[in-house]
């Protein structure tokens, strides 16, 4: 009987595989590189013979024909060779690096970038082609490199020293600036290679880019398609999350010439840019004509950057350099955002989404209500006393909350007075808090506990206005008020009034001629307090305004 043997193919049939291989390699490459270089010698030439010969509208017709035809040409060789990557045979790719890299475009990269070299706009799906063979090229040694660098106090997993892979291999800058009067490139100039007013200072946000080993770049002017409510809403929902990733955030100051002078720059008016302060870990400011503020290659580590920033809005040296998102220090955040201006009013909420950690459903034509559909969500997250202090024009929703964060006052010595607990006879200490904790939105309003007070009173007075610049004020006749930062030292349902401090409080008012109606807040133009020479402790009233 006859054994047949296979035997594995002699290695001269392997070499001359791998010969035939890189030669048809070389040839592919030396093709692609000049299909590339004709056509943006083509591009070149028929931008400056339009622009010597044609009128605009003649212009805009021919530059829709040819791109159309350079689109198809392009694709066509993509398909072929994606991105001008030939894929050897048989390139070991560890699987759960692939889905990492997968889940990670899919699902956290922008939905449109620049790519930097090119100056085009490319899809998530057009990334995952350019960089598959990088992620391809992946081996346990690079995942257990990442892992034995890591900085951090914790040794990572190996889900996050692959995840950390991922990023470093897709790194992308994203740009704050201001938005020119005369205009931006659109996602659609782009898409199409126009090269509209403002097309330059694209070009220089990609320079920028570039310095920062990013081949990818995110600007809002051009990477976000507004034709898509779909793409638009995620857009919206998610810039906080993209500033956040970002390798790089490239701020243009184009009016600032010195730190000295970088806050009186426009962009510290803007709304949206108070995120895009305050995600970035690693941010470069550009002056006037492009000129590096700092010789720092992260600003955020710089001090003198800090100082300026910081006394440019009012924000501290720890929240600028590592700033959390969440609904905690609502007083100090809105505060951050009280002097800050949008286009459309409710932008003033949607720029808000990403610093508050909050979802929120976008539907641009509602005006303020963006704002109290917001403050909503934020009130049933946040057990602050703080929240409520406001003052100005209530939103048309709820006399409870106020239009917008420019209603927002500072609370001077009555923001700081809190303590943790206080000496009791025997000297132990026993917990101690202020103000309702659990005050929640429901169908009959904003519901909290206050300690109501009748006024005038012989040991307290009003003021209106906080710590020093508060003046005792002139309202005559009766009034009543609800304290909202009243002291609690157990849980017998009674409030404290503390000697010498300054304690927030409500106008409140009822029907004169219902003696069962409800009571309503009443707008102030100023935050009011009350103080008070002696200890006054009163049962608490749970109110619904």
């Amino acid at each position: 009987m006859r054994v047949r043997v296979h035997t594995c193919p002699q290695p001269r049939h392997a070499e001359h595989a791998a010969v035939k291989f890189k030669s048809r390699l070389r040839v592919y490459k030396r093709e692609a590189s000049k299909l590339t270089a004709m056509g943006n010698f083509f591009e070149d030439l028929v931008h400056t013979v339009m622009e010597s010969t044609l009128t605009e509208e003649e212009q805009d017709a021919l530059k829709a024909k040819f791109h159309k035809l350079r689109r198809d040409v392009i694709e066509d060789v993509r398909n072929i060779f994606p991105h001008g990557q030939i894929l050897e045979p048989g390139l070991p790719a560890l699987p759960d690096v692939m889905e990492a890299y997968a889940t990670y475009v899919n699902n956290e990269l922008p939905t449109y970038l620049v790519h930097v070299p090119e100056k085009r706009l490319v899809s998530r799906q057009e990334v995952k082609k350019m960089y598959r063979r990088d992620l391809m090229a992946v081996t346990e040694a690079d995942i257990t490199k990442v892992v034995e660098e890591a900085a951090g106090r914790s040794v990572p997993t190996r889900e996050e020293a692959i995840k950390a892979l991922v990023k470093g291999k897709l790194k992308y800058a994203t740009f704050s600036h201001r938005w020119l009067e005369r205009g931006e490139p659109s996602f659609r100039d782009i898409l199409m290679s126009f090269r509209p007013a403002g097309y330059s200072k694209l070009v220089n946000f990609c320079e920028k880019a570039a310095e920062y080993d990013c081949c990818l770049a995110w600007s809002d002017t051009c990477c976000i398609n507004k034709d898509s409510s779909t793409e638009l809403e995620e857009a919206i929902r998610s810039m906080f999350k993209w500033y956040r990733d970002a390798h790089a955030c490239i701020a243009y100051l184009a009016e600032a010439t010195s730190i000295e002078d970088l806050g009186k720059d426009v962009w510290f008016t803007r709304g949206w840019t108070l995120q895009e302060l305050l995600a970035p870990r690693t941010m470069k400011f550009y002056g006037k004509d492009w000129v590096p503020l700092t010789s720092s290659i992260n600003d955020k580590q710089d001090v003198r950057m800090l100082d300026a920033l910081s006394r440019a809005t009012g924000i501290p040296h720890r929240d600028l350099r590592c700033f959390r998102p969440g609904t905690r220090d609502v007083h100090q955040k809105m505060m951050w955002a009280s002097n800050r201006t949008t286009t459309r009013v409710e932008d003033i909420a949607y720029s808000l989404i990403g610093i508050f950690d909050v979802s929120l459903t976008i539907a641009y034509g509602e005006g303020h209500r963006a704002f109290y559909r917001l403050m909503e969500t934020i009130v049933n997250r946040c057990g602050e006393w703080e929240i409520m202090a406001w003052a100005g024009r209530p939103s048309a929703d709820s006399a409870a909350l106020p239009e917008s964060p420019r209603c927002y006052r500072a609370l001077g010595e009555a923001g700081t007075e809190t303590q943790s607990g206080v000496s009791g006879n025997n000297g132990l200490t026993r917990r101690t808090w202020r103000g309702d904790g659990n005050f929640i939105m429901t169908k009959q309003g904003l519901q909290l506990k206050l300690l109501v007070v009748d006024l005038p009173s012989p040991s307290i007075k009003l003021f209106e206005g906080a710590g020093r610049k508060g003046v005792e004020s002139t309202r005559n006749g009766k009034c009543t008020v609800g304290v909202v930062n009243y002291w609690c030292f157990d849980t017998s349902g009674q409030g404290v009034l503390r000697p010498g401090q300054d304690h927030l409080c409500l106008l409140l008012r009822s029907d004169p001629f219902d003696p069962y109606a409800e009571w309503e807040k009443v707008s102030t133009t100023e935050l009011l307090f009350v103080r008070t020479d002696i200890d006054v402790k009163k049962e608490l009233s749970m109110l619904w305004l």
